[in-house]
């Protein structure tokens, strides 16, 4: 039972009972009860109360065998000692062989009320002081003495009143008044303190103390009003004090229970789980591997490890935020573990990496097979915050004992596999040797690029959109290039993945940006017609703090009027949507130009795209390529310019080469184009000389 559950468990049964007392006298429960039942149904509930006594006595020295809390400690010593006193009780009692001889009931109500008193005052000052875990070596000597001294208080007692005899009259029921008025007090007190304090945490054992102590108040009422008879209700109030018993009993075992399985998670967390994920750690995979290497050793079978990152996830942690990453961890984790049929053979390797251990293989086509379902499992979107998200991952494969004999070169081969999967993204790859030279160069480049900012090694090429009624050049798109010293011009696909994992995407896009408005102003100041310069955002760009304001910045720097600057951003920015429309407002205050470029290849909702504040759309080129009558790359470019029609949006189409491709984006209306067939991207220098022969033969 959770804790909210007994909480409001304890509640209820504290209103029933105190709405049911008054019905009580008017059902006759305070008729009387022959003798011998009276004597019998007495006895019995005193030595079920002696027994509940005594198994919460017992619960706290099996508890502190292995470790115990102090408030564990302190109700199995309190009790321990009530128990003492309860047995006294019954065994004084009428017809128990310690009775009075003279049928005096004086002694059983003072072995009754000091057990009473004792329990009440004991929980106030218990439950006064917080929770902690005891000593071991302290806690049974605590118990045992205070079941001792309870022990030497009752025989001593019993003692004198032998010899002495206990006085009875006005002057013992005034006591007993006072001492009722003491338990109540206390009850409520105690109550009172454990709710107030701990309303917020509710540890169960607290929990349990506040359902026991309503019960023992209620049972502490009915016998007050009872006056000591043989009647029902005199038994209904032990029944109920034998409820509250049970109730600290089940808090004992509860807390217990739980401290222990707090425990135990604990270290298994700290040890062999993943905190976020719950998945096995590196060291665990290590053993595991290391395991299992020995028994394909000995099958002669073959052993797979499967490494998978998430791609441009240090894109998405950047833009979207940690938590956000966290989240998107579980998500895929879970994935994983859905692919994996519950089987305990995935790992988190730490960030976006996970491994897979692939035992027992005839041969290596089937852990290929394998990765190829694992990617397939991220075909559907991830569901996260009412959004969708689709993400891709690449996996590296590596092989036991082919590709190592060891824990460690199986899996730096596996590593070296990924990594050059990322280069393409959404594949996976099987370790060859020739990979380390691949990962070597990767690294070198990497290096390189930390420089080529610095050394302005960047360039921009220039590509232009023409207008398919008039024919007029409209716009260019800024594409950026490195000039490797060694390496010559490399096209950003083969380093922007690398600026995008590193973080440099923000210092290079903001070059790139203030490059190209420097070059258009210096067109327009040299006499050419003003065109719209057309530059692609980036993920963290998009998601950079103030960027309208860097925009404005580099706008009012440059001198460039802002209605010649157009911003190309990706469906996949728009994912968060209240952020995009919130984002494209402050960019379309400056006056720029916004599109969305490679439209149709990402996710965004239809239903969205209306309320953002965009001008443009951009037709992807792998739809323009096989444009061709009856393709379904047809009817999507037809769709595209019929709907950017009705939402009055203007459309581009990338990536034209031919005539039947121009001739079929004119018949549907399409605005502009750019692609070989004008031009390839060409640098700044050539594009003005390109124009000008274009204006004489256009």
């Amino acid at each position: 039972m959770k804790r909210a559950d007994i909480w409001t468990w304890g509640a209820a049964v504290c209103l029933i009972a105190a709405a049911a007392v008054p019905g009580m006298f008017e059902l006759g429960i305070n008729a009387h009860i022959y003798k011998q039942s009276f004597v019998f149904m007495h006895a019995a509930v005193e030595f079920l109360a002696f027994a509940s006594c005594f198994t919460i006595f017992t619960l706290g020295c099996l508890f502190g065998a292995d470790s115990v809390t102090r408030w564990q400690r302190s109700l199995a010593s309190l009790y321990g000692a009530v128990g003492v006193l309860v047995l006294m009780h019954a065994m004084t009692s009428e017809g128990m062989p310690l009775a009075s001889a003279d049928g005096a009931v004086t002694l059983p109500l003072v072995y009754a009320g000091m057990a009473e008193l004792a329990g009440a005052i004991g929980l106030l000052v218990l439950f006064g002081k917080g929770d902690r875990e005891a000593g071991r070596a302290q806690s049974r000597p605590a118990m045992i003495g205070a079941v001792a001294a309870s022990a030497v208080v009752a025989g001593g007692i019993f003692a004198w009143a032998s010899g002495e005899g206990l006085a009875q009259g006005a002057g013992v029921r005034a006591v007993g008044a006072v001492a009722e008025g003491m338990i109540l007090m206390a009850y409520a007190l105690t109550a009172a303190l454990l709710f107030f304090r701990y309303r917020a945490s509710r540890p169960t054992l607290a929990s349990s103390a506040i359902q026991a102590i309503a019960l023992f108040a209620l049972a502490n009422a009915l016998l007050v009003v009872d006056g000591g008879g043989e009647t029902y209700a005199f038994l209904a109030g032990h029944g109920l004090r034998l409820l509250g018993f049970a109730s600290l009993i089940r808090g004992m075992f509860a807390s217990a229970a739980e401290a222990e399985t707090l425990r135990q998670e604990s270290c298994k967390a700290d040890i062999d789980r993943d905190e976020l994920t719950g998945l096995a750690t590196r060291r665990m995979l290590k053993e595991q591997l290391q395991a299992e290497m020995i028994q394909a050793k000995n099958d002669n079978r073959v052993l797979g490890l499967l490494l998978l990152d998430i791609d441009r996830f240090k894109t998405i942690n950047d833009a979207l935020g940690h938590t956000f990453g966290d989240s998107m961890i579980q998500a895929v984790s879970e994935r994983l573990r859905t692919a994996m049929n519950g089987q305990d053979r995935i790992y988190r390797m730490g960030g976006d990496e996970f491994a897979v251990v692939l035992p027992g293989l005839a041969t290596t086509q089937a852990a290929e097979s394998y990765a190829q379902r694992l990617m397939g499992m991220f075909d559907r979107p991830i569901l996260l915050d009412d959004a969708e998200y689709h993400i891709t991952i690449s996996i590296g494969i590596s092989f036991f004992p082919q590709d190592g004999e060891s824990v460690d070169v199986l899996i730096k081969n596996a590593d070296t596999a990924m990594y050059t999967a990322k280069v393409h993204r959404n594949e996976f790859q099987s370790y060859h040797s020739e990979m380390n030279q691949t990962t070597r160069d990767k690294l070198r480049l990497e290096s390189d690029l930390r420089k080529a900012l610095e050394n302005e090694q960047f360039t921009l090429a220039y590509q232009p959109l023409v207008n398919l009624s008039t024919g007029r050049i409209v716009g260019v798109e800024a594409l950026v290039r490195w000039q490797h010293p060694q390496r010559g011009l490399l096209p950003p696909g083969e380093f922007i993945p690398l600026t995008e994992e590193n973080g440099l995407i923000l210092p290079l896009g903001e070059w790139v940006l203030k490059a190209a408005c420097k070059q258009n102003k210096a067109w327009q100041d040299a006499g050419m017609p003003p065109m719209r310069m057309s530059v692609n955002l980036s993920m963290r760009q998009f998601r950079q703090h103030k960027l309208a304001d860097r925009i404005k910045s580099i706008l009012e720097q440059t001198g460039m009027p802002p209605e010649y600057l157009e911003l190309e951003i990706t469906e996949s920015m728009t994912s968060d949507v209240e952020f995009a429309i919130d984002t494209l407002s402050n960019l379309k205050a400056l006056g720029v130009q916004i599109s969305i470029d490679d439209f149709g290849t990402g996710y965004s909702s239809l239903g969205y795209l209306k309320r953002f504040p965009v001008d443009k759309l951009k037709i992807d080129r792998s739809f323009v390529t096989d444009l061709t009558e009856g393709s379904s790359d047809a009817a999507i470019v037809t769709t595209i310019t019929s709907m950017a029609r009705h939402l009055k949006l203007k459309v581009t189409a990338e990536g034209v080469e031919n005539d039947d491709q121009l001739r079929f984006l004119r018949e549907r209306n399409c605005e502009e184009a750019q692609g070989y067939y004008f031009t390839k991207p060409i640098p700044a220098n050539l594009f003005e000389h390109w124009y000008k022969r274009y204006l004489q033969t256009a």
